[in-house]
């Protein structure tokens, strides 16, 4: 089995320069702390021996002490700050990226508002292990290192009493772990909960209200909220508890090795000053001994969200080639022969579907719902591949295209016309981006829309809303029409374009329609069969399958499955 890439920590390893000029200054700011309680307990002896002391011997060296402490404090935080910007720069980068390479049976089939938050809340967690989990280990470590072996040159029995003492901090943190991080999960998960119910509110308040909803979905998220809160309640106490825990194992030991240390001064084994500077130094030993296991209950935390957010990293790309030119100038355009496809493993929507589109030609995909035209569309984009059989787009097998190249040639009209809410204007110019405003205006009459934009407010800069919630459906689908034409890609897929519009939209859509099928090779998805009977030829899809093939006139002629779907459309 492959061993999967590691994102985080290649991307920690990257900037690890960062991280080690910070863990230099983190180790001399130590080291500056530890020389001057040596200068501090040696004139402490100095006094008590009942020798002089003269200040300006150690003071201006003290001092200067005291100001490179300051300095290498500050440049630590400069290096660990900078590191924790260009990590998470980058991590969110590769993970906003991935996204638009992921497979689009993953972005179908994951609930949408659990890729946010990993988006959101996650990416943050990430953030705040390197601005703070991180440099607080690399600082509990370099200070239990450089403290210890001060303490053993202070007295080596101090050292091995505080060894002795401390290993019980280790186990301890290693059980807060465990339920820490299995809590921490839990609220993840809920939390992807709470946040696709606030989402679908949102996103269905028409149905929600029209249907009286609003105490359903305000019990659901109640129950939700709940139990976010039961299990934040655990997670609190849990931690709660760590922290009761770190204290009293911080504090009983050091009392412990104070009297220990007392003891060696009245016995002479340990000078007064010296007794001053274990002290002292025994306080950050102690915060550093206790602080890395807690340290790495909060990296644990983090671990989650890191663990989540490599699932989306982990995902498979789309399946790309690297062609970027068919051949243009073939007769057949679209070739499909023997396709098998299903959206898993068990249930097949296409078995053994075949079917030619020639240059300019127009055809039309009927039949009844579920039987597989939607899914020959996804194909036709290679949003999915078939499991077996052949497609081919201008002569070349669709897995040895450059996606890109590929969808360049296709321009796609949908019954779910999908709106930014953005501009009419931008929204227009997606379907190509260094359009002019002359173009696009053009693109519009021809859609037959550009009178209804100018009576907007603002014209073509009004705002669309949400999806295009200020507009009707007829005129979201004439935008897409225009966004279309803008495109000028040889092949035309209209899916079902005028399934939701009355009579007299229905028109003004087809004259729209006519325009940009003009010159192109055109498919079209219908219910409506009266929209396709001078298609030049008609697919039935039945089971997965073409059942018949022909004219409308023929079609009706051979009495078949076409004849009875005409007769109940």
């Amino acid at each position: 089995m492959q061993k999967r890439k590691r994102y985080f920590l290649r991307y920690m390893l990257q900037y690890s320069y960062f991280l080690l000029g910070g863990t230099v200054c983190a180790c001399l700011l130590h080291f500056a702390i530890v020389w001057g309680n040596s200068v501090i307990s040696g004139v402490i002896d100095q006094m008590l021996a009942g020798q002089e002391i003269i200040l300006r011997d150690f003071m201006p060296g003290f001092l200067l002490l005291m100001f490179a402490g300051f300095a290498l404090a500050f440049i630590k935080q400069i290096f660990f700050g900078i590191y924790c910007v260009r990590v998470s720069g980058i991590y969110r980068s590769c993970v906003a990226e991935k996204l638009y390479r992921v497979e689009y049976a993953y972005l179908k089939n994951e609930n949408s508002a659990t890729v946010i938050n990993k988006l959101n809340a996650d990416i943050a967690e990430t953030e705040n292990l390197l601005s703070t989990g991180v440099p607080q280990i690399i600082m509990d470590v370099a200070a239990l290192l450089i403290y210890s072996v001060y303490v053993g040159s202070l007295n080596l029995g101090l050292l091995l009493l505080i060894l002795v003492t401390y290993p019980l901090v280790f186990w301890i943190a290693g059980k807060m772990v465990k339920k820490i991080r299995t809590l921490t999960g839990t609220y993840r998960v809920k939390s992807d909960v709470m946040t696709g119910i606030a989402q679908d509110v949102l996103s269905g308040i028409l149905v929600l209200r029209s249907f009286g909803l609003e105490e359903h979905f305000q019990e659901k998220m109640h129950q939700a909220a709940a139990d976010l809160v039961d299990n934040e309640e655990k997670r609190t106490r849990v931690s709660n508890n760590a922290m009761l825990v770190r204290k009293l194992i911080q504090w009983i030991p050091t009392i412990i090795c104070a009297v220990y240390a007392a003891l060696l001064v009245g016995r002479g084994a340990l000078s007064v000053g010296g007794l001053l500077a274990f002290v002292v130094t025994l306080g950050r030993l102690a915060e550093a001994f206790v602080g890395i296991p807690f340290d790495f209950v909060e990296t644990a935390v983090s671990m989650v969200s890191i663990r989540r957010i490599e699932e989306i990293l982990h995902m498979p790309d789309e399946a790309c080639g690297t062609q970027t030119k068919g051949e243009d100038d073939s007769n057949v355009v679209i070739s499909l022969q023997d396709i098998c496809f299903g959206y898993t493993e068990e249930t097949l929507v296409l078995n053994g579907l075949s079917l030619c589109v020639k240059a300019g030609e127009h055809i039309a995909l009927v039949g009844e719902s579920g039987g597989g035209k939607s899914t020959i569309f996804h194909l036709l984009c290679a949003f999915y591949q078939a499991q077996s059989g052949s497609y081919q787009l201008y002569g070349r097998e669709i897995s040895d295209w450059d996606l890109q190249a590929a969808r360049d040639r296709l321009a796609l009209v949908s019954q779910d016309v999908f709106l930014f809410p953005t501009t009419v204007a931008e929204n227009i110019a997606y379907g190509n981006r260094d359009a002019t405003r002359e173009e696009i205006v053009e693109a519009c009459k021809k859609a037959q829309i550009h009178d209804f934009i100018m009576t907007l407010p603002q014209g073509y800069q009004t705002l669309v809303g949400e999806r295009g919630a200020m507009l009707s459906g007829g005129q979201k689908q004439r935008i897409s029409i225009a966004r279309a034409i803008l495109k000028n890609a040889p092949v035309l897929l209209l899916d079902e374009p005028t399934s939701a519009i009355d009579v007299g939209t229905e028109e003004l859509i087809q004259n729209a329609l006519d325009h940009v099928m003009r010159g192109r090779t055109c498919i079209t998805i219908a219910h409506r069969l009266s929209t396709v009977q001078n298609a030049d030829c008609i697919y039935v899809v039945n089971d997965g399958k073409i059942a018949e093939c022909g004219t409308h006139a023929a079609l009706l002629a051979a009495n078949g499955v076409y004849a009875k779907l005409y007769e109940r459309n």
